[in-house]
């Protein structure tokens, strides 16, 4: 009965559109000032216990790395080394706008960034091309996601540290999830070109020497992805010290090199970036007050308990989870649902026998989906933003591509050496 009147607490708060890190906050300070009886004072000592970790420091890092891309020249360059890659393939463009949300979301980390700056970039030129409007709008914000399934992840930083988990080796699982997914999305581009015949005047023959220059002008920011994961997997950063290298990078790239970042714009973007960051670490104190009443009023074991009675494998357990999350991940904050739900869910995973960050993964991709799905994906309203259309059809629009999705998080889950084998491979065995 407790549970219930906590949920009930949490969701009324919620219906309410009240933000979500003081749905969050009211809901674990009435769980433990009416069940505990605890001293407030424990609230505030939980609030900055869960801010006291090294790694959040390389979020707001990460954020302002993404945002002096956008701004910059880098996402640009990167969009037309990738378009010479697959520019003599049906749908090359559609092939490009999932390539580029892959590579740009391997460094900004946001798939809010990565619409805004690949559908900027992308948009127009489909639009010039003739691809149909649900098409180019359908895909390019469903691969958007690909910024919080190819690592660096802010989703995957949270996730992490919420399970008690490496961060790194969680970063390392997302590389063969992220490619599957873009493999597949790619080929629904080039099938539904080719039969649609979408992009024939985009077709060109391949370009070795093309490629050659767009792989030069995009070398500082293919090199910036290098030192960034070289120096994580090596061993010669930390995942906060890794951020901190790579933003200056991407500052000394742009303002120096490029010259297209400029003092004033570096101020914007730093407050902005800041507003952002500030916004996520008030989400996860509040997480944090929630998360201590579940572990302190022992609902992981309860929910074991039930769960032993009703799921009697890991099989089934993670056919639910993934319902779970498709459904969460519509209605709520994906950084709050995993401040609430991991320290519940995982407990029984890990009784279970499944791997704990292939558990993460599926977190991550499950409550990422939410993203786009209708009607409260956040990707929806920032698609509706750039191209103007009614939100009705960009809900038609993103219908084939969700379906993508679900099919590869089953995939995902029911294949776990998709999310094992480079974590084992470079860092060992968990």
């Amino acid at each position: 009965m407790e549970s219930i009147i906590i949920l009930f607490i949490l969701f009324g708060l919620l219906l309410l559109r009240i933000p979500i890190y003081i749905c969050l906050y009211l809901t674990g300070v009435l769980g433990l000032w009416i069940f505990t009886g605890m001293d407030l004072t424990f609230v505030a000592q939980t609030m900055l216990k869960k801010l006291d970790n090294f790694s959040l420091l390389s979020i707001p890092f990460f954020i302002l790395m993404g945002a002096v891309m956008v701004r910059g020249q880098s996402a640009t360059r990167l969009v037309q080394l990738a378009w010479k890659f697959v520019s003599w393939l049906p749908g090359g463009l559609g092939i490009t706008a999932v390539v580029s949300s892959g590579v740009f979301g391997a460094i900004s980390g946001s798939a809010i960034s990565t619409v805004v700056t690949i559908g900027g970039v992308m948009f127009p030129h489909m639009d010039k091309y003739k691809y149909p409007k649900d098409f180019s709008v359908g895909l390019v914000t469903a691969a958007a996601i690909l910024g919080i399934i190819i690592p660096p992840s802010i989703i995957m930083i949270v996730c992490a540290l919420t399970a008690g988990e490496s961060v790194v080796r969680l970063f390392a699982a997302g590389y063969l999830p992220g490619l599957l997914i873009m493999i597949l999305l790619s080929l629904y581009a080039w099938w539904e070109s080719r039969r649609k015949g979408l992009g024939k005047e985009t077709l060109e023959r391949f370009d070795f020497k093309g490629l050659c220059i767009a792989g030069k002008n995009a070398f500082f920011a293919v090199f910036i992805i290098a030192v960034l994961f070289g120096g994580i997997y090596s061993g010669a950063f930390t995942i906060t010290e890794a951020s901190v290298v790579s933003c200056v990078l991407i500052l000394v790239v742009e303002m120096l090199i490029y010259r297209s970042v400029s003092l004033k714009d570096l101020k914007e973007l730093m407050i902005s970036s800041g507003v952002i960051s500030g916004a996520l670490v008030i989400t996860v104190s509040g997480a944090g007050v929630i998360s201590e009443y579940i572990i302190l009023r022992q609902i992981p074991q309860k929910m074991l308990e039930i769960s032993m009675t009703y799921i009697p494998n890991a099989s089934v357990y993670l056919a639910f989870t993934c319902v779970v999350l498709l459904i969460i991940g519509t209605f709520m904050d994906q950084i709050g649902a995993i401040m609430i739900l991991v320290p519940i869910m995982m407990p029984i995973a890990n009784h279970l026998g499944i791997d704990p960050i292939h558990y993460c993964l599926i977190f991550t991709v499950g409550l990422g989906i939410g993203y786009i799905t209708p009607p409260l994906g956040l990707l929806l309203y920032t698609a509706q933003a750039i191209t103007r259309l009614d939100f009705v059809k960009v809900t038609r629009a993103i219908y084939a591509p969700l379906l993508i999705y679900i099919v590869a998080l089953f995939v995902i889950a029911f294949v776990p050496w998709l999310s094992t084998v480079i974590p084992n491979m470079l860092l060992g065995p968990g």
